[in-house]
């Protein structure tokens, strides 16, 4: 099955962001698509899932649309300052954008990954997460969050 925009969009962040990983020495950092699976991971970790997205009308008349998603990095660190290290590094790391892939998956592999554009970040907005209530009384995952959101183009119109 081919992956359609949203979940190209997931997974070619996931990858890109794996591979600067490496590149840049970090080690043990989980990389996930969704929460659920962030509960059972050994901390720090970071979740990528497409939130709100803009289609703008290409131009008058047409049904034509330009995409901008909204990507939610979530980051689970195992203290404060590793949240802290992990944001900065993120930021820097997505900042000038990322490869965009078109993925095809058959029974959960992945069969093809083809290189077809670039993901443009056109904003991001850093927000710590915090509960107000007393960081030992919540659960490993929540004790240490922060969320960076950045929205994205691939600058192609959808027909």
């Amino acid at each position: 099955m081919a992956y359609r925009i949203s979940r190209n969009l997931e997974a070619s962040i996931i990858d890109y962001i794996e591979e600067q990983l490496v590149i840049d020495n970090w080690s043990d950092i989980n990389v996930v698509k969704t929460f659920a699976r962030v509960s059972g991971l050994n901390l720090p970790a970071i979740c990528i899932r497409c939130g709100e997205t803009d289609h703008r009308k290409a131009q008058l008349g047409d049904d034509s649309t330009f995409r901008t998603a909204s990507v939610l990095i979530d980051i689970f660190g195992i203290n404060d300052g590793n949240r802290l290290d992990l944001k900065d590094w993120l930021i820097g790391a997505v900042k000038r954008g990322m490869p965009y892939y078109d993925y095809t998956v058959v029974g959960g592999e992945v069969t093809s990954k083809i290189p077809n554009g670039r993901i443009r970040v056109q904003d991001i907005i850093d927000t710590p997460i915090n509960f107000d209530v007393d960081k030992n009384i919540l659960q490993p995952p929540d004790r240490f969050r922060h969320l960076i959101t950045i929205a994205v183009s691939i600058g192609k119109v959808e027909e």
